[in-house]
């Protein structure tokens, strides 16, 4: 298969208002459709389709299978490879894609794997504990390629703590429009379970503070969209923000 034959809908989550798009497209430039979302003043690149809500999305493509990213991450070398193998094996199973996290100099590597890839007509775009974005409703969650995403939380602690911000308030449109509404005790289980994938990562020997403040950082992104997402449902109906 060549770059524009791979048969998925990569969909990619504005995380970053705009400001990273384009990378993040470049990175899955072999998929291939492209939806796209609202980004406010930023121009969405040519062939790129725009959603406004994360239930449209599966309507914007044809092709049997989608990708999910955020707008801060981007497909390693070898996903386009796995992507086409998955697809002419023909077996309708999803597929868990792991995240490594770069900040602040360092590489950290989660052992846990969301599930990225899936069949296209049940997949739904979903947050799940942690703050993870996941494809829900498709069959088999088994498979976990050995390649997959890379996300970006920032080069200094400035850039670390402004993401913060843009990331949480982005995910946290999608989390208002889930159901239930979770209580203090599932918002504090979901921040204990993204600090604790990120202290158990696989990382270099020298990660020492990074690792530390990764960890309070990514706890604190949980908390952050979570009660973001309590004041949007407060202020009913919820505006259509960030999907792409």
């Amino acid at each position: 298969m060549s770059r524009a034959e791979v048969p998925v809908l990569a969909v990619v989550v504005v995380t970053r208002a705009g400001r990273a798009l384009a990378r993040a497209l470049d990175s899955v430039a072999w998929a291939a459709e492209h939806p796209a979302g609202e980004v406010g003043s930023e121009t969405v690149p040519a062939g790129v389709r725009l959603a406004r809500d994360a239930t449209q999305v599966v309507a914007l493509g044809t092709a049997p299978w989608m990708l999910l990213l955020a707008e801060h991450e981007v497909a390693a070398a070898g996903l386009e490879e796995d992507v086409a193998r998955i697809a002419r094996q023909g077996v309708s199973r999803a597929c868990r894609v792991g995240v490594e996290v770069d900040t602040l100099g360092v590489r950290l590597v989660p052992r846990y794997a969301a599930v990225r890839i899936a069949p296209r007509d049940t997949a739904r775009v979903v947050v799940e504990r942690g703050l993870e974005l996941s494809l829900a409703g498709g069959p088999g969650h088994g498979q976990h390629l050995a390649t997959g995403l890379c996300a970006s939380r920032g080069a200094s602690i400035d850039e670390a703590v402004g993401v913060l911000g843009t990331e949480s308030r982005a995910l946290s449109v999608l989390l208002a429009r889930q159901e239930p509404a979770p209580g203090v005790a599932a918002i504090s289980l979901s921040a204990m379970v993204a600090a604790q994938r990120l202290l158990l990562a696989r990382a270099p020997a020298h990660a020492g503070i990074v690792r530390w403040l990764a960890v309070v950082f990514t706890g604190y992104r949980v908390i952050l969209a979570h009660t973001r997402a309590w004041e949007l449902r407060q202020a009913q109906p919820v505006p259509l923000r960030e999907i792409a």
